[in-house]
């Protein structure tokens, strides 16, 4: 009988290797990471190994020159790319602007981060109009608040404290979303910073759960501690969205979300619509109950992790090279020379090497440092690969943007200047994928670069940046995110 039962494990295991080796045949001259072994592929990379280490080891299979190369996640196989012309290829290609099955594991499949392309391209159609430039010009005075709110908080830090720049960002653009693109009143929630870890920690646990193969498998992942603790944070967050929801659903039975003040009512004049209000009231689309509280979370929380990881690794580089901070402050002083600025979309447009600097942090610490799609019908990549649909092609833009051939022998060193427009002439269109790119770019880009302008003015007109923490006491850290181990720790100094 055991005999009989080992003999048929045996033979179910050789037919599950021989169905892989033979679906996976058309990538047979494509180089493969190694160690790889049957059935759990590369997985014992990162098995048993802590996020600082499973970061490591990643960045260390990615940077690579092969144009296309396989990571293995148990059976599953991944085609990957750190080459920009590849990059280019999958996300220009129609056929490639579907989300893998590893996107559900956020468990926001009615949002546009993870949602299906025939559900993302109704949905980005409708909420496009609420990030024209209407719109975003009258979110400036509510950054501005909101900044200034940042200040009287860390005014109350000592002189040369240590604070994690990080925590204030995080807080700051949490705020500044509820209150603009969800024209939501943050001073009645009074559960504002508990809402944004648990959605950095909702956005964690699904991110190690990629690494781990086998808790791909619904029938098993279940089991685990992470899934009970995602179920607690998605019924948390839940909760939140819903308040959110019920707050813009009283205004929208109310007839408020359309109310129009005189100067608005000119001739050929439609006042723009906010996020959450292109939601309630949009022609195009109907909106069903679950896709707005799923949009809502992931405004959230794409709007919020995402700017504030920016600013603060902006604020830590900056801390570290204080030429660059002089630099860039004597440029805001320059642009906004009163004590309280008056800050517009059009004077932004002024502060050109403050641009370059966020653009540098971006390049060296893209927030998203992975990007996965599926391929919906059959495509040839580089060298005449022909991929059959279904597979998962993975953008590594962390070492796409560390290129030498493309960034220069100084890649790995922090310097403004490469985003000159002498020195970005002629540079690859997807080197730079901070924002991601093809039709399935990030809705927020021009919102979030505006808001993080609107951050550095207020933060460096009140404050100088130093740091104890140099470039090679980094480490970084898996995640959904870019992180690194102990924060972004730097101490402040009130200018005079």
């Amino acid at each position: 009988m055991l005999f009989a039962l080992l003999a048929t494990g045996a033979i179910l295991s050789l037919a599950v290797i021989w169905s892989i080796v033979q679906k996976n045949r058309f990538a047979q001259n494509v180089p493969t990471i190694e160690p790889w072994y049957p059935v759990v592929g590369n997985g014992l990379l990162f098995f048993g190994k802590n996020d600082i280490k499973k970061f490591h080891k990643l960045r260390k299979a990615f940077d690579r020159k092969d144009a296309l190369f396989r990571l293995y996640l148990g059976p599953r196989m991944l085609l990957c790319t750190s080459d920009p012309t590849v990059a280019q290829a999958i996300m220009t290609d129609a056929n490639c602007m579907e989300k893998p099955y590893v996107y559900k594991f956020f468990n926001l499949n009615e949002g546009v981060f993870a949602a299906k392309t025939h559900i993302w391209k109704g949905q980005r159609k409708a909420l496009n109009p609420a990030f024209n430039s209407k719109i975003l010009e009258s979110f400036v005075s509510i950054f501005c608040e909101v900044s200034k709110t940042m200040i009287q908080r860390l005014d109350t830090v000592g002189k040369g404290d240590t604070i994690n720049i990080m925590e204030h960002a995080s807080r700051c653009t949490l705020e500044m979303v509820c209150s603009t693109t969800l024209g939501f009143n943050v001073d009645i929630f009074d559960q504002i910073d508990e809402m944004g870890h648990k959605i950095e920690q909702f956005f964690y646990i699904a991110a190690r759960r990629i690494l781990k193969f086998y808790l791909h498998v619904d029938s098993i992942y279940r089991w685990t501690k992470d899934y009970k603790d995602e179920q607690t944070l998605r019924e948390n967050l839940d909760v939140y969205g819903m308040q959110i929801y019920d707050d813009a659903n009283n205004r929208f039975s109310k007839g408020s979300m359309n109310d129009e003040t005189d100067d608005d009512k000119t001739e050929g004049f439609r006042k723009p619509q906010i996020f959450v209000n292109q939601i309630f009231t949009n022609t195009i689309r109907k909106f069903e109950r679950q896709e707005i509280i799923d949009n809502i979370i992931t405004i959230v929380g794409a709007g919020t992790d995402t700017s504030a990881t920016a600013i603060a690794f902006t604020f830590l580089q900056l801390a570290m090279y204080q030429e660059h901070q002089q630099k860039v402050y004597e440029e805001i002083v320059k642009v906004f020379p009163e004590s309280e600025p008056h800050i517009t979309t059009e004077a932004l447009k002024k502060l050109q090497y403050t641009k370059m600097v966020l653009n540098e942090c971006l390049r060296l610490y893209p927030v998203a440092p992975i990007l996965l799609r599926e391929n919906t019908a059959d495509i040839t990549l580089c060298g005449g690969v022909r991929v059959p649909k279904g597979n998962i092609l993975t953008i590594d833009v962390y070492n796409i943007h560390r290129r030498k051939d493309v960034w220069g022998p100084d890649a790995d060193e922090f310097i403004p200047e490469r985003f000159s427009p002498e020195r970005s002439a002629g540079r690859h269109p997807f080197a730079f994928l901070t924002f991601s790119g093809g039709s399935r770019n990030c809705i927020g880009s021009r919102y979030a670069m505006i808001s993080m302008k609107i951050m550095m003015v207020y933060l460096l007109k009140n404050f100088r940046f130093k740091t104890k923490i140099r470039e090679e006491d980094i480490r970084y850290k898996f995640d959904a995110l870019l992180r690194i181990e102990g924060g972004h720790l730097v101490q402040i100094e009130k200018r005079a």
